[in-house]
């Protein structure tokens, strides 16, 4: 049997992809086998050659029916998996891993899951759109059953369930024409906050034909001349040898989004945080006279950060004096005396410790997802951190 590795580089060989020789492409990962500069274009993938919902073997019948863009190209990565070898894609097919990652929107509901911030988006999960397209299985399930036979689909709901991982996994928004697609190349980078490559295309297009210049129906249109559309990876910084290569999957996406879109969460996510509901909304803001405080973080919206702080908005009081003044105590470790202050503190502590009381506080931490207990370890942890900060000024 091939490689997953040998039948990626043969479907890219067979499809017009120019790949630098300099990346060293693995089936989980890619490298750098040489000093490779910033600004370097180390791939181009033809569009055409994607798998999107404009080049899709049933991309018509997809049209006429209301999906989001991830359930419709899971319709499509499917149909393409039941077509085997008579597929475009069948080698890019191949070269998938045969388990998909374990993405969040699939599991089951829990009850380790309650009071965490996944639970929370779950209601939304069920929605027509979902959170940002994606649903959860039972959803999944009554649209597989609606819409299967519609689309000649003969394969079965697990292998739907399949396909939809991986296309949640490694959706690429393409232009105004594909919309989304999957990239061969590009959906190999693993994700890194501060990453060295970008995804470069030209996104706005023309919507029919998706040519840049003009229309392919258009009688001004110079066909001769208008280049094939690519779409781009280029680096963003100078790599060394044997550095593997991170792309961004997205700016300001927590642990929960990872977890729904793409089946993993990182150790200390700095856009991680833990909500708090029917906390009124404060719509002034002060800015804070020192950012790099550990207490406050100026933000109307209530939750506690990723560096367990308390934002204005779920504190109640951006009153600039009464903020500096407890800041002030806690840098000099001292106990706020001052009858107002300690009203404030003791309602904040309220707030975290009915918070607290939404965690299930016995749980079968052997049966449970480690992801999951990660996530809810990760929020019991800011939400305690920030409680024994403020428990201190008392």
């Amino acid at each position: 049997m091939n490689s997953r590795r040998s039948c990626l580089l043969s479907w890219c060989e067979s499809n017009g992809v120019d790949l630098d020789g300099r990346l060293d492409i693995s089936d989980e990962k890619i490298l750098s086998n040489d000093f490779i500069l910033k600004d370097s274009v180390v791939a181009r993938i033809p569009k055409d050659s994607l798998l999107t919902l404009k080049t899709s073997t049933i991309s018509t019948q997809l049209s006429q029916i209301p999906l989001t863009h991830v359930v419709a190209l899971s319709f499509a990565l499917v149909f393409e998996i039941q077509s085997a070898n008579q597929s475009k894609w069948h080698l890019y097919i191949q070269s998938l891993p045969l388990t998909p990652p374990d993405i969040a929107s699939l599991w089951p509901f829990t009850p380790e899951m309650a009071g965490t911030e996944l639970c929370k988006r779950y209601s939304m999960l069920n929605s027509h759109q979902g959170i940002r397209g994606r649903q959860t299985k039972q959803k999944l399930k009554d649209t597989f059953d609606a819409h299967a036979s519609t689309l000649n689909i003969t394969s079965t709901f697990e292998a739907f369930l399949y396909a939809y991982a991986i296309t949640s996994s490694r959706l690429f928004q393409v232009d105004t024409h594909h919309q989304v697609g999957l990239v061969p190349v590009a959906d190999l980078f693993n994700h890194l906050e501060e990453p060295t490559v970008a995804i470069e295309s030209d996104l706005v297009v023309c919507d029919c034909c998706g040519w840049l210049n003009g229309c392919i129906q258009s009688p001004n249109t110079d066909y001769l001349t208008t280049p094939p559309q690519t779409l781009d990876i280029v680096t963003t910084h100078t790599t060394q040898p044997a550095e593997e290569l991170f792309n961004s999957y997205g700016d300001s996406l927590d642990n929960v989004d990872l977890a729904i879109e793409y089946g993993f969460v990182l150790e200390a996510n700095d856009s991680d945080r833990v909500t708090f509901d029917a906390i009124p909304p404060i719509y002034t803001v002060q800015t804070l006279q020192d950012d790099d405080q550990d207490l406050f973080v100026a933000h109307p919206d209530a939750f506690i950060d990723s560096q367990a702080r308390v934002s204005l908005g779920l504190f109640g009081v951006c009153d600039t004096d009464v903020l500096n003044l407890i800041v002030l105590a806690y840098q000099q470790s001292e106990t706020i005396t001052d009858g107002y202050l300690r009203q404030l503190i003791q309602q904040l502590l309220q707030r975290i410790d009915e918070r607290l009381g939404e965690y299930p506080p016995q749980v079968d931490t052997k049966a449970a997802n480690p992801l999951l207990m990660q996530m809810r370890n990760d929020e019991l942890g800011l939400l305690q951190t920030a409680k024994m900060r403020f428990d201190g000024l008392l």
